[in-house]
């Protein structure tokens, strides 16, 4: 166990050493020096925030793909170790922090879809829908085609398109849909109806 980390100790050094204080130019090269130096460093580093490795490693991944875009702007060592240690450190706060957004967003759906009123209100919209669905199925079935397609979301020239009719049947079909449902259905359910 020693001699291991003496010779970690020793790799440590020598790519310190090809890794001047003072850099005229981030090249390829140096690049790569300063990835090997500082990517196990920084992902640790990240860990302590996150507690989850494999989100650290991307975090740093982007650390450091946005320094190569802005490695121009470098000339020391210090410069861009405070750079990297910075970036993690902000890219790991924000990570944490669309988590807790994302944690708030599912906590609060599972209270709504645990309450009364969205068990209430969902049984009432499907009952509602079910009681349009037969009701429409009673209709002759030029009028129950167009009228389930409306139901679909589709408008009367999709209607026409989908059917390979004219926009004036669409309407025609639907006034005939309208008045025999008319004394059928309730006015809320007319209400949905005629939005159609």
């Amino acid at each position: 166990m020693f001699i291991f980390v003496i010779k970690v100790q020793k790799e440590l050094n020598l790519v310190k050493s090809e890794l001047p204080d003072n850099i005229q130019v981030i090249d390829k090269k140096t690049f790569k020096l300063v990835f090997e130096q500082y990517f196990n460093a920084l992902c640790a580093f990240g860990n302590k925030y996150l507690d989850n490795m494999d989100a650290a490693q991307d975090m740093v991944q982007e650390v450091f793909i946005h320094f190569w875009d802005k490695h121009q702007e470098f000339d020391h060592i210090n410069t861009i170790k405070a750079f990297l240690y910075t970036s993690v450190r902000n890219k790991c706060l924000n990570y944490l922090k669309h988590q807790a957004v994302l944690q708030k967003h599912e906590n609060s759906l599972i209270y709504e879809l645990e309450s009364e009123q969205f068990f209430g209100n969902q049984i009432i919209e499907e009952e509602t829908f079910n009681q349009l669905f037969l009701e429409i199925r009673s209709l002759p079935n030029a009028a129950q085609e167009i009228m389930l397609l409306a139901l679909n979301g589709l408008k009367n020239q999709e209607i026409a398109d989908e059917l390979n009719i004219s926009v004036n049947t669409v309407k025609t079909q639907k006034k005939i849909a309208y008045s025999k449902l008319k004394d059928r259905l309730s006015p809320v359910l007319m209400g949905i109806f005629l939005s159609l």
